[in-house]
């Protein structure tokens, strides 16, 4: 029974052992003659930085090593560890103070111990490059479905998976594991029970970004997790919308049949990826997240109740609409994150790039997590009650309806506000020539663009939107692919991440001597 079903009651899922742990350390009181250098609140220490962030917070930040905080048998922290893993349904959860990027980069690590050939989706997040470039594994890449009304990538099919998959298979050349990401940063779900099997039946693990899905499986109205949907390893930026401090996350190693050969494996690229000074804050603030997501049902019901109330403020609003119908057509999409609320902006005569602007340039200013040509994106978190009404005035006031408009739901792309920042049809990428830790180790130079032309990459650069890496480092820059950049980071709202300069004057490239 998962945590949606009603197991988030649970009175061992209500404690936050780790955190309760440094409260009673912080008690004790006594002389301490040791780290952190700030004093703990001590006598000494830094008036300024107590001011800045509370006496609570200086007397919490204590170091590793403390006998029953995190040495000793029994001691806090394992039975935090514990506790999530329970929380999620998983076999071992490791808590990372370096955010999901971290455990991207222990997952193509682990992955080593499986094989070199790693199938990722081509949009996934960079850090998954990262550990690409840290394994030396041979990606080949499944390119995400690319939504023409709205200039943004979704994600992979099932059916795409298994031909991949298949094709590899049947040529002697299997895949060690496929990489997907789902929730997408707009909330879209893949279909991860079918994309499970698929990789099962040709002996790959599914390893799964779900960092904004951190989430899911706390309520009957949210998805279901990913680790109780078949993939081996999940990533959760709890961070993100689990309620923990920036730069918190968890990785998940699930009960599957691969787990006794990952679970050495991901404990030696843990230590090689994590701090030996890791931070008790931080940490605390994972103990607590994972038990206010496993026991918070009502505080996540008033959650989903605001994103709803947004949803209904937004259907009457004139000039705007509901982005997420259009994104439930695109192929292998299965649910909505009901915490992401996507509004498409264009009958108001703007960009989403140009609204999000506006709106944080606001008295107040109002902040939205994402934008994209025809829309943007209203995050709501766990435990969160904002102001939705708030929202759309503030939009009302930076850019109000327009006397006669485009049609509500007319195509993104070819309405006025979505001609400013349109997007271009991306060419396919060049050849790999190196695998991308080949590329990063080798000397590489800086030349104007047009001099690049045929050059090898050392970067990796991806047009936003819809933020598909366009060049990895070892693969050959065509005249199409270049061309497409610099005329892309032209466009407003858009920019080539990566890229030397924003004008994309001067590409970085392996040098030929």
């Amino acid at each position: 029974m998962s945590p949606a079903q009603g197991t988030q009651g649970a009175p061992q899922q209500a404690t936050a052992p780790y955190a309760d742990a440094l409260a009673e350390h912080r008690d004790r009181g006594g002389l301490r003659f040791m780290i952190p250098g700030h004093a703990t609140g001590q006598a000494g220490g830094s008036d300024r930085l107590r001011e800045f962030i509370g006496a609570t917070a200086l007397e919490l930040d204590i170091p590793q090593l403390v006998e029953g905080i995190d040495l000793g048998p029994g001691n806090a922290f394992d039975r935090a560890r514990e506790l999530a893993a329970a929380a999620w349904d998983a076999k071992t959860t490791w808590f990372l103070t370096n955010g999901a990027s971290q455990g991207n980069r222990m997952a193509m690590q682990a992955l080593a111990a499986l094989g070199d050939r790693v199938l990722v989706q081509r949009s996934c997040h960079s850090s998954v490059y990262d550990g690409l470039v840290m394994s030396g594994a041979t990606p080949e890449y499944l390119f995400p479905d690319t939504d023409p009304e709205h200039g943004i990538a979704h994600g992979i099919t099932a059916a795409a998976a298994e031909r991949a998959l298949a094709a590899a298979a049947a040529a002697g050349t299997p895949f060690a594991a496929l990489v997907l990401v789902s929730p997408s940063y707009f909330g879209v779900v893949a279909d991860i029970p079918a994309v499970a099997a698929a990789c099962h039946r040709h002996g790959a693990v599914l390893v799964v970004d779900g960092s904004w899905g951190a989430h899911f499986g706390f309520h009957p109205e949210l998805p279901e997790s990913p680790t109780r949907q078949g993939a081996d390893i999940v990533l959760s930026s709890i961070h993100k919308l689990g309620g923990s401090l920036t730069q918190t996350a968890f990785l998940h190693l699930c009960d599957t049949p691969r787990a006794g050969a990952l679970e050495p494996a991901l404990e030696a690229a843990y230590r090689l990826t994590e701090s030996t000074s890791l931070n008790s804050l931080l940490l605390a603030s994972l103990d607590i997240a994972r038990s206010e997501l496993a026991t918070g049902h009502a505080e996540m019901g008033a959650a989903l109740a605001s994103a709803a109330e947004l949803r209904r403020l937004v259907a009457a609003a004139p000039g705007l609409r509901l982005a997420e119908p259009d994104f439930a057509t695109r192929p292998g999409v299965v649910a909505i994150d009901p915490l992401h609320v996507s509004l498409d902006v264009r009958g108001r005569g703007v960009t989403g790039p140009e609204l999000k602007t506006r709106l944080a340039r606001a008295e107040p200013p109002v902040f939205v997590e994402i934008a994209a040509p025809t829309s943007i994106v209203a995050l709501i978190g766990p435990r969160g009650t904002p102001d939705v009404a708030g929202l759309l005035r503030a939009i009302d006031r930076v850019a109000p309806p327009l006397a006669a408009g485009p049609a509500r739901g007319e195509g993104a792309l070819s309405t006025a506000a979505g001609a400013r920042a349109g997007t271009l049809p991306a060419p396919p990428p060049g050849e790999r020539v190196f695998t991308p830790r080949a590329a990063y180790l080798a000397p590489s130079e800086s030349v104007p663009a047009a001099a690049a032309v045929g050059r090898i990459s050392a970067a990796m650069l991806a047009a936003y939107p819809p933020g598909i890496p366009n060049a990895v480092p070892g693969e050959r820059l065509t005249p199409e692919l270049i061309d497409y950049l610099t005329t892309t980071a032209q466009l407003p709202g858009s920019y080539i991440r990566g890229a030397v300069d924003p004008e994309v004057s001067q590409l970085r490239v392996l040098r030929e001597d």
